[in-house]
């Protein structure tokens, strides 16, 4: 005789729900959860600095990125995914920066939740990979740090828009950037799609060299494309061709925390569609979250909740 306990799992698990019990550190409180498969978050350009101490740096980084984690650990059902975006580090890609960033988005993978992470601008791949080496093997692009990300009705592709330039140790950034191997295996990759897919990356699809543009329009896998860097919620377009024959719908996401849109995003997937919300936490510039900017929060107010539907 099969008991309701079970019975109720095993309704969750047919629609994308699975009731977990999630695993905590020592001391941590125990958590209960329904982690939802067609429920993603996104994180982007977090920027958090674990050499503060020496090169002191704003603070509010690593505060909002702490803030966010609580905040997407509060939805109910929980995501099973969350997405970052890249700059994870702040200026520089330091080595002590991606330990900091780990244990602070701990408490995400002790709920079960499965953590997918990109690459951005501000990063360095030789730093982060000493972090998380588990991407060396899991790329299916060697040399590049991309993922998959399987969902009920439609996939994410994580791509590697980080170049592969030397840089001196405290230079802030490099160019966007798209290598022939990874550009290969993302058309072999579209052209074999069995469902929809939406790339995902730190750049927008046209910014400095990453040109992806002419693929993401010619596929008709692709439904759009979801970027950070700008730290800006927004919805644009890319054509390919002055007729704009082809035209791919593409989301810019907040930061977590370091200046512009601050907060997050989630994802509900729908069988025809998705639905990306913005969640606004606060707007300011680089001078912090406590310069006074007169429309603040007529800001949040007028982006907070804002949503944008992709079809799939």
């Amino acid at each position: 005789m099969t008991s309701r306990r079970a019975f109720i799992g095993g309704i969750a698990a047919a629609g994308g729900l699975s009731v977990v019990k999630a695993a905590s550190a020592p001391g941590a409180r125990q958590m209960r959860g329904v982690l939802d498969g067609n429920l993603v978050a996104f994180i982007s350009d977090m920027h958090v600095n674990g050499l503060r101490k020496e090169v002191p740096t704003h603070c509010y980084e690593e505060e909002w990125l702490r803030k966010t984690v609580s905040a997407i650990l509060a939805l109910e059902p929980l995501p099973a995914n969350v997405v970052c975006f890249g700059d994870i580090a702040y200026h520089w890609g330091q080595p002590e920066d991606y330990p900091l960033a780990a244990s602070i988005l701990k408490p995400l993978e002790d709920a079960g939740i499965r953590l997918t992470l990109g690459l951005g601008n501000h990063d360095r791949r030789d730093n982060f990979l000493a972090q998380w080496p588990e991407y060396v093997t899991t790329s299916p692009v060697p040399g590049r740090i991309v993922s998959k990300v399987e969902l009920p009705h439609v996939d994410l592709l994580m791509l590697d828009t980080l170049n592969a330039l030397e840089v001196e140790k405290f230079k802030k950034s490099r160019p966007g950037d798209m290598d022939d191997a990874q550009r290969e295996w993302l058309h072999e990759t579209l052209k074999a799609a069995t469902k929809p897919v939406l790339t995902c990356a730190h750049h927008k699809p046209n910014e400095d060299k990453v040109a992806l543009t002419g693929l993401l329009t010619g596929s008709a896998a692709c439904k759009g494309h979801i970027h950070g860097h700008w730290h800006k919620w927004a919805r644009d377009f890319m054509h390919n061709g002055w007729e704009h024959q082809h035209v791919k719908p593409y989301v810019g996401l907040p930061s977590t925390g370091h200046w512009g849109d601050i907060g997050f995003a989630t994802m509900r997937v729908f069988r025809d569609r998705v639905e990306i919300t913005n969640h606004q936490s606060d707007f300011f510039f680089t001078g912090g979250p406590c310069d006074g900017q007169p429309m603040r929060n007529d800001i949040v107010k007028e982006l907070d909740g804002q949503k944008v539907t992709l079809r799939i």
